[in-house]
């Protein structure tokens, strides 16, 4: 991955120039192909060797110039490099700043990384509770059905069973189916009731994720 997926740019470069502001040294920040993503150096000031150039660095009159290399890492693996530049004769500025400008890019970097992948994460999380939402509904939908379907099996129970009174001796066996289609109607009633339960259980946790992404926005 490189830096320039992730990482405010404009943030980066700020940071870079606070530094180079407290040590008079040029710093350009590279990705893993090399281009320049940050300078502290803009391309106004320096056109010959703009950011996003690969060209090495500026020229400079004091032929005792001299850059130093600073690994960028995330989870071990080398993304880019931070260059200083050495001008003027502050090889000692360079010498004892080095490990700070090293700690400042790397632990901004890493920040950027875990806002980007939190992010990500978020993004993720509500297209699942979007699903989950929409599934919720579906199962509503089809709950509703099944109420409608048991009301109508007591209403066919009810029917049966007056029949059944009606034709006495000779209705005895259609008692039997009464009594079935009613315990039918009561164990879709009990199942109903349970699916009704998880799908609030559902809903619930749902809702309590989704305030939870808002707020982490």
């Amino acid at each position: 991955m490189k830096i320039n997926e992730f990482c405010n740019l404009s943030e980066l470069t700020s940071t870079i120039k606070n530094w180079s502001a407290l040590t008079g040294l040029k710093v350009d920040v590279k990705n893993s192909d090399g281009e320049i993503i940050a300078s502290t150096v803009s391309a106004e000031d320096n056109p010959d060797n703009p950011v996003g150039s690969d060209d090495g660095e500026a020229a400079s009159d004091d032929s005792f110039a001299r850059t130093i290399n600073i690994d960028i890492k995330l989870n071990d693996e080398v993304i880019g490099t931070t260059v200083v530049t050495e001008s003027g004769g502050n090889a000692a500025n360079m010498n004892a700043a080095m490990p700070l400008l090293d700690e400042l890019v790397n632990n901004f970097v890493l920040s950027q990384y875990f806002k980007y992948a939190n992010e990500k994460v978020l993004s993720h999380l509500s297209d699942g509770i979007a699903q989950t939402i929409d599934l919720v509904k579906e199962v509503t939908s089809s709950t509703n059905n099944l109420k409608e379907i048991q009301k109508r099996q007591k209403i066919v129970a009810i029917n049966a069973s007056i029949e059944a009174a009606r034709a006495g001796q000779a209705g005895r066996s259609f008692t039997v189916v009464a009594e079935e289609v009613k315990k039918l109607s009561d164990a879709s009633s009990e199942a109903n009731g349970k699916i009704e339960r998880v799908v609030n259980q559902i809903r619930n946790i749902v809702s309590t994720l989704s305030l939870d992404s808002s707020e982490n926005v």
